[in-house]
């Protein structure tokens, strides 16, 4: 597994800077924001020019004029034709090949989080210029925004890696010496192949960051790629190891066909008993309710929680409650977030207005989509605990007003109030039963 040849063409074109500036930006407007224009792989540039303003990829789009957005675009452009992605002309860009494009762009953000990766493109850069001997201040001038932590010990691990492989090379303090012809296409390789590996980590490492997720519920393949910020080849790979061993079993088949995957709890990859699996999670989460919250939680409150791995997750979720919420992160994280998810609510509620003369008690609707099941699910209980809270407050709204409000107007509006609330539980993933 390795990069392929038009992910060389854009490390061989691009410089790591790349990711500091409008580059990336540029990069990630066209992978995420030109779904209207993705039909087709011929685009006429002003309708690019259009949307970029717009952008919320593009660092400080909206306070550039409009000729200095078209200028940046258009360098941007003969680069990305020079990788073989595009074709430019002056009106046009044409064979678009999009997949290579969000390809690159995935790869940009892998090289941003490791400055392994940084320093072994900048290698790979200045060999393909010809060079066989690469001064450390070659490197420097290529890295100097960014702040590299000891590069002479990122040279030495590159060297010890890539030698054991084949490379044929060495680093003396000031020049990384590769010992093959110039333009060797194996050196290329062996510098750059492992930018796409998203972690270094040994493979034991990974076995075990795999099994600790999959061990408290089902995941896919993609979704362990997601959490644990690794290749989904990667995943696939040692997945398929797990399986071998009988460490891990197949759970069941997600909505896209994903295989999904559940640890064995007949024969756990980490040598505990059920029993004793079980009896562990229940002591945290029945500890940590005590210690927080005062309240005596016993066995038989968890009677109704079938699976271990169900267990499990829930002691994820109140270890992950129990972190401090008072620094100035966690603080601009929760009011984002909340800012974030309220925005998803507002937009898939909507009130439908009554005609005012049609009712002496008008019949209020609420339009919500099944799109809202999405949101996250301790988000989702909370909705579930408001509307529910909602329905009880007006319950007794209602009983102070029973000499004002007739009896069947009070029964109709209570019916009505219950039946909208059961829809909007039903859309977020609840069952009428749970309300």
């Amino acid at each position: 597994m390795g990069l392929s040849n038009p992910e060389l063409n854009g490390l061989r074109v691009f410089t790591p800077s790349s990711i500091l500036d409008n580059t990336i930006g540029f990069f990630e407007f066209l992978r995420y924001e030109t779904k209207s224009l993705r039909d087709t792989n011929a685009v006429i540039k002003d309708d690019f020019l259009e949307l970029i303003p717009k952008s919320t990829k593009i660092k400080k789009a909206f306070k550039l004029k409009k000729s200095e957005i078209s200028k940046q675009f258009n360098e941007f452009i003969k680069n990305l034709d020079r990788t073989l992605f595009v074709k430019n002309t002056p009106d046009e860009i044409v064979d678009i090949k999009w997949e290579r494009i969000d390809s690159f762009c995935k790869l940009l953000r892998l090289i941003e989080r490791s400055d392994e990766r940084k320093v072994r493109w900048a290698l790979y850069h200045v060999f393909v210029t010809g060079k066989t001997k690469i001064s450390k201040q070659n490197l420097n001038d290529l890295l100097k925004d960014f702040k590299i932590k000891n590069l002479d010990k990122v040279l030495a691990k590159i060297i010890k890696t890539e030698t054991l492989s084949g490379l044929d090379a060495t680093y003396d303090g000031k020049t990384f010496t590769i010992n093959h012809k110039s333009g060797d296409k194996l050196v290329s390789h062996y510098l750059a192949d492992a930018i796409e590996e998203p972690s270094r980590r040994s493979p034991g490492e990974l076995e075990e960051e795999i099994l600790d997720l999959i061990d408290e519920g089902s995941y896919s393949n993609q979704e362990i790629s997601q959490a644990l910020l690794l290749d989904e080849g990667l995943v696939s790979r040692t997945i398929s190891k797990l399986r071998d061993q009988d460490k891990i079993i197949l759970s069941s088949f997600g909505q896209r066909g994903t295989r999904y995957f559940t640890t064995n709890c007949d024969n756990c990859p980490f040598g505990t008993t059920k029993a004793s699996c079980r009896k562990e999670a229940i002591s945290y989460i029945a500890s940590a309710f005590m210690q927080d919250f005062g309240l005596d939680l016993s066995a038989s409150d968890f009677e109704s929680v079938e699976a271990n791995q169900a267990l499990l997750k829930i002691k994820r979720i109140v270890m992950m409650a129990r972190k401090e919420k008072n620094t100035k992160l966690e603080r601009n994280l929760s009011q984002n977030l909340e800012f974030l998810l309220s925005k998803v609510v507002d937009k898939f509620t909507e009130i439908e207005s009554p005609d005012k003369k049609s009712l002496n008690v008008p019949e209020i609707k609420m339009e919500i989509t099944s799109d809202i099941s999405k949101l996250p699910l301790l988000y989702q209980l909370g909705l579930k605990k408001g509307a529910r809270g909602g329905i009880h407050l007006m319950d007794e709204m209602l009983h102070l007003a029973s000499k004002s409000i007739k009896t069947e107007d009070r029964l109709k509006i209570k019916k009505h109030a219950l039946n909208e609330t059961n829809k909007f539980l039903k859309n977020i993933g609840f069952d009428k039963k749970d309300s």
